[in-house]
């Protein structure tokens, strides 16, 4: 009888410890996960981040068009300091965007990246009549977490 219990108490340690472990591993990978944030609708937690990208875009397209954009945000996903943002710009005056005929109004993608605080465009493109070519973003920028673009 004495030797049952003792053996019974060696399992039960043993079954808490594999759980422990499982458990100490789980904690770890899921630690490990790369988490993806969708900045599509601003809010307080996104606010300054999404607020500096966008305006960091502005700016280049107005170097570029010498008009004032605002944009319509159909897709903003954040992970791993990079983040993909695809949208519609319009003119912050409700005018017209103004375009050469070459140029297809009015989407603009970019590829930003956070070094340090502050975010940078990696890549752009505004008004473009082609599609990007995800796979080779992801080859020019391999730390850029593929989930962001989808």
């Amino acid at each position: 009888m004495y030797l049952y219990k003792l053996l019974q108490k060696y399992i039960n340690m043993t079954i808490k410890r594999i759980l422990f472990v499982t458990m100490l591993l789980m904690m770890i990978s899921f630690s490990q996960a790369q988490r993806i944030l969708d900045f599509k609708v601003k809010n307080n937690s996104n606010l300054a981040d999404r607020t500096m990208m966008l305006d960091i875009l502005r700016a280049k397209l107005y170097e570029g068009y010498r008009q004032e954009f605002v944009f319509v945000v159909n897709h903003f996903k954040v992970g791993n300091n990079y983040a993909w943002f695809m949208g519609e710009a319009t003119r912050k005056d409700g005018k017209s965007v103004r375009l050469n005929e070459m140029e297809d109004c009015c989407h603009v993608e970019a590829l930003f990246k956070k070094i340090g605080s502050k975010w940078y465009i990696a890549e752009s493109g505004a008004f473009s009549t082609d599609a990007w070519d995800i796979p080779s973003l992801q080859d020019r920028n391999p730390n850029a977490p593929s989930a962001i673009f989808y």
